[in-house]
């Protein structure tokens, strides 16, 4: 065979040349994939990034030093894939994370092994640690609402929230217990609130400081819900002893006709006063319809961040303003949480019959949601009293905290944890299931159809004719 001449052939060059230029792609196209693969590289394309994790996840899977197994207990071949995708991203993090399915009938010992509160079943997750574990029921991942029928819709994903809460369940060293303040007319909790502080991992106990001789050493944060009645002198001196010794209180602080002078006088000792008289905000954005019903605009801080960035909203019915006291001391940091616009006013006087801004009104903005910081946090010295100051009960009210979507619960768990210091703990907020519709005119519809039946079809022809004739020639 003469190889010379075979090369000098046009049709066997341009042949050549189409087979190397296809090896080359197919070796391309391997090389690109076992790249891909080895990095597993993924890109989230859903519109509200359902299936990645939150910083505050990450965080935490960064910093895990313990081992944690989950399972997802399904039927083999019938596993949720949602639910499969996002706790494999844990284990692709983190190589403390173990993650595996696990089939409930096959394996009837494992759920024996996991009774507790709640029993593991079919779409259920366990996550386990040592000796401490967590049930997630299939319903607790989805977030449900009504409609205008008044019919019970999917509103958001809460599997990242579900899975990180467990996680740091059941790697916790101790479960952080809130005290809830009894004995003078306090509001209960509300059950979204309750239910929100559960899934977070905290502990809440009632407390009657009659009956104590301090503090309990176990607290973590105390909270103060809308005291009617004051303080005794006992108990103002028991909570100013806590304080003193770098304690954590919330504060959420109702107009009252009582005077609370113990109360008053606690506040003042770390430079706030509650002032008397309602705010009315005049702004239509910052409201409901009810201009008692403020919704306030957040301020720069470690708590409210998170809040920031999902734009949530917070309603707050029935506030007072919350003045920063000039005469103070001075190790005292006080930063601004929540505030009303320049187009609010207080009312103390009621007499008028009119909700507008009359002679002798404070005008805004005020501060309705304060962070106090009683020294320097830096590892040195002692360790600093912090307290968070809200001036109305209402945000913990179930009416409002789902005019919210939940926000209102949310900026409390996420002040017991700044003052905890979990600040890695702030809440992760449930993902909204959305379902975007594009909307196009009938002539949009028209050229599209055009583009997509005709056009490229016709293009593709014309390619392949102008190829065949060309090679046809050769």
């Amino acid at each position: 065979m003469d190889f010379k001449a075979l090369f000098k052939d046009r049709k066997f060059r341009y042949g050549g040349s189409s087979a190397l230029l296809t090896v080359l792609v197919i070796a391309i196209i391997v090389v690109i994939n076992l790249i891909v693969r080895s990095y597993d590289l993924r890109v989230d394309l859903t519109e509200n990034k359902l299936y990645s994790l939150s910083e505050q996840t990450l965080r935490i899977l960064d910093n895990l030093d313990q081992k944690v197994n989950i399972y997802a207990l399904y039927r083999t071949g019938n596993e949720n894939i949602a639910v499969a995708e996002i706790i494999d991203r844990y284990e692709r993090r983190s190589n403390q994370v173990n993650f595996e399915f696990m089939d409930p009938l096959l394996n009837p010992q494992f759920v024996e092994n996991y009774k507790g509160e709640v029993t593991p079943d079919i779409g259920s997750v366990v996550v386990v640690s040592g000796d401490r574990y967590k049930v997630i029921q299939p319903q607790d991942f989805i977030n449900f609402t009504y409609n205008y029928y008044y019919q019970m819709v999917p509103e958001s994903l809460a599997i990242e929230q579900q899975i990180t809460s467990a996680i740091m369940y059941v790697t916790a060293e101790r479960i952080p217990v809130v005290y809830r303040l009894i004995g003078h007319g306090e509001l209960d909790l509300s059950a979204s609130f309750l239910d929100l502080a559960k899934r977070e991992n905290f502990q809440i106990e009632d407390l009657d400081l009659l009956t104590v001789e301090a503090v309990p050493e176990d607290a973590a944060v105390l909270l103060l819900v809308s005291p009617e009645k004051d303080f005794t002198a006992e108990e103002d001196e028991k909570l100013r002893a806590y304080l003193e010794q770098g304690g954590r209180m919330v504060m959420l602080l109702d107009y009252s006709a009582h005077e609370r002078p113990n109360l008053d006088g606690l506040l003042e000792s770390y430079g706030l006063r509650l002032e008397k008289g309602l705010i009315i905000e005049g702004d239509a954005n910052s409201r409901l319809a009810n201009p008692f019903y403020i919704v306030p605009h957040f301020q720069s801080h470690l708590l409210t961040e998170p809040m920031i960035s999902a734009k949530s909203l917070v309603v707050m019915p029935l506030t007072q303003p919350i003045t920063v006291l000039q005469a103070r001391r001075s190790q005292l940091k006080i930063e601004p949480l929540l505030t009303t616009t320049a187009n609010s006013w207080a009312k103390d006087n009621f007499e008028e019959q009119t909700l507008n801004w009359a002679e002798g009104d404070a005008v805004g903005p005020f501060n309705v949601a304060v962070a106090v910081t009683d020294g320097a946090d830096d590892g040195w010295g002692p360790t600093p009293a912090k307290l968070v100051v809200m001036s109305t009960s209402g945000l913990l009210v179930d009416q409002f905290d789902q005019l919210s979507r939940g926000a209102n619960s949310e900026l409390i768990i996420n002040s017991i944890n700044w003052l905890n210091d979990a600040q890695e703990q702030i809440t992760i907020r449930p993902k909204p299931i959305t379902t975007s519709q594009l909307s196009m005119t009938y002539m949009q519809q028209l050229i599209l159809s055009g583009v997509f039946v005709i056009v490229l079809p016709v293009l593709v022809f014309l390619t392949g004719f102008i190829i065949w004739t060309r090679r046809r020639h050769l």
